[in-house]
């Protein structure tokens, strides 16, 4: 998953860097690969200190609310870019005509097939991943004979210019964040999780990052351009690892590469939609944005999120169709973010840090912030489109901290911003008494069904056994350690659920246990409740959706039967 976000950086920035810094571009990749290995290792003591989702707005809040929302919002800007960068990247791997209107065509498909949450594209995106990383290899490998023939030179101009130069492949460190808010998700002990994720996948960026810059330039200017020296750095700025894949390997090498490479780069549209959508999502949670924001639909989606998730990269993509401008949107984005992340997390002096942790983490810091003001500096289109994305958004949540006055303006609108459901903490589960001594435990998973509800009950009672009852509210994004905020009392559904179950319980004489939980993974969360209450008989109803629900989701029931211990018996009301 990592390499998905950080690796696909390579498909563009080695073009970006030929473009800019020339036959010095190894010089420059050499610089950004020390400062890669020092994010990334910063990065490692980040997701140490947040295992529950050390991203830049969970760690910046720890300091200062508004602090996190800048930083989440420059995180937003970040994930449009990366959507419409690699829409767009793709479809001049594929050597398409008109690759904008491609790239705005599949972030369209992207945001609709994401209407049902959570797929199985994550394993079509491992595949991708996979085959770039050997394709990669391959061609820097068949590239090592003609290293003797490229043709480095020392930077030109002066130290001024090697900073601005330096500044332009910044987007190199771009997916670095993804590993901070993957933690929540992380086997455990996260920080040895985290650290096998984070160096072997910068390793292989650092060193073919390297490799490759330096068969870039061994390849001679006539096959990079027409012949005009000046078009050859820029003829392949957006598709350079397939010239070099055609150049050293072959012609139908070139061609299957560039076919894998473009899939890589839309499993990255994929991501970054979803996590474009998952901070909107907790913003909403957190009374930042308003309550409709964080509204479900029935497949455990945030449905306004998603369509301003899909919307705002598939605009950004038509309006600014080249990959240069583009990066340095980008760049803004993903250097303002780690840059928040970074500082808050070395001036946070209750954070478990060491000394000297804390001054490398608080050098980096200023580093990063350096190479933001030169952005913006010299950029002045970059930084009104992240300027543009943070008004907005503070605009939108001073609305929303303020709904009682706007109502008065605009009747109505404080129930319309108002927040649905508010965090809460974590309640007992409620306990139903039944007219005998349970002397076992049964649990069904359901969400009202009458018919399974009278079955489990009928079940228990027969087998004289308390029922747990599981409300499974799916939410198809991560939610970054907030999960355990989230209470029945806040989910109307829930609440009239358990209010049937406990009318029928009491008619039967059923003890019963209700318990709710919130889960991007329905069959691991009945799992999870099994174990944890040694339950001996787990009821459930098939499944009332379609076939396409199972296609794109899984059979629940199927996910369940696979890994419930054998001590337990799986029941299904059909």
């Amino acid at each position: 998953m990592l390499f998905g976000d950080w690796g696909t950086s390579r498909l563009y920035v080695l073009g970006i860097c030929f473009y800019h810094t020339r036959h010095a571009s190894i010089w420059f990749m050499l610089a950004m690969s020390l400062l890669l290995l020092g994010v990334g290792w910063a990065y490692s003591v980040v997701c140490r200190l947040y295992p529950d989702g050390g991203g830049v707005y969970s760690s910046a809040k720890h300091r200062s609310q508004l602090l996190a929302v800048v930083g989440a919002l420059l995180l937003c800007a970040d994930y449009v870019v990366t959507a419409s960068l690699s829409a767009l990247d793709a479809f001049h791997y594929l050597d398409l005509p008109r690759p904008e209107l491609w790239a705005a065509g599949s972030i369209a498909m992207i945001g609709i097939v994401n209407i049902f949450g959570p797929t199985k594209s994550g394993f079509l995106a491992m595949v991708a991943a996979i085959l770039t990383i050997l394709f990669s290899a391959l061609v820097g490998a068949a590239a090592l004979p003609s290293m003797a023939h490229a043709e480095i030179t020392v930077p030109t101009g002066n130290i001024g210019n090697w900073w601005s130069q330096f500044t332009a492949i910044i987007l190199a460190i771009s997916g670095v964040e993804a590993v901070a808010n993957m933690t929540g998700i992380m086997v455990e002990p996260v920080e040895k999780t985290a650290r096998k994720s984070i160096w072997p996948v910068l390793i292989e960026i650092v060193i073919l990052n390297l490799v490759l810059t330096a068969a870039m330039s061994a390849v001679p200017l006539d096959v990079l351009g027409d012949g005009n020296p000046d078009h050859a750095y820029s003829a392949h700025r957006d598709d350079m690892l397939r010239l070099l894949a055609v150049h050293y390997v072959g012609p139908t090498f070139g061609a299957i590469a560039a076919v894998v490479f473009a899939m890589l780069l839309l499993s990255a549209v994929n991501t970054a939609v979803t996590d474009l959508v998952s901070i909107q999502y907790m913003m909403a949670r957190d009374r930042e944005l308003p309550a409709f924001v964080s509204k479900l639909n029935s497949y455990g989606m945030p449905a306004w999120a998603l369509v301003v998730g899909t919307v705002v990269p598939l605009i950004t993509v038509l309006v600014t169709p080249d990959v240069g401008h583009l990066a340095d949107l980008y760049a803004i984005g993903v250097v303002g973010a780690v840059t928040v992340n970074l500082g808050t997390c070395a001036v946070s002096f209750d954070l478990p840090i060491k000394k000297w942790e804390r001054s490398i983490m608080s050098v980096l810091a200023v580093l990063m912030l350096g190479i933001w003001i030169t952005i913006a500096w010299e950029k002045p289109h970059a930084l009104m489109f992240a300027g543009t994305i943070v008004l907005l958004g503070l605009g939108t949540r001073w609305v929303t901290q303020q709904r009682k006055m706007v109502g008065k303006v605009w009747k109505g609108a404080e129930q319309f911003w108002a927040v649905v459901t508010e965090p809460t903490a974590p309640v007992p589960a409620e306990v139903v008494e039944g007219s005998y001594q349970a002397q076992s435990r049964f649990l069904t998973a359901t969400r009202g069904n009458p018919k399974l509800l009278k079955f489990a009950l009928e079940n228990a009672k027969e087998h004289k056994a308390e029922l747990l009852i599981l409300f499974v509210r799916q939410v198809a994004v991560p939610v970054l350690g907030m999960a355990s905020q989230i209470g029945s009392e806040s989910d109307p559904e829930a609440q009239k659920a358990f209010a049937n179950v406990k009318e029928l319980a009491q008619a039967e004489g059923v003890p019963v246990r209700l318990l709710y939980t919130v889960t991007s993974d329905i069959p691991d969360a009945i799992l999870d409740f099994s174990a944890t209450f040694g339950v001996e008989r787990v009821i459930l109803g098939a499944t009332q959706r379609g076939s396409l629900w199972r296609t794109m989701k899984g059979d629940i029931i199927h996910g369940v039967a696979q890994h419930l211990p054998e001590r337990t018996t799986l029941l299904i009301c059909a």
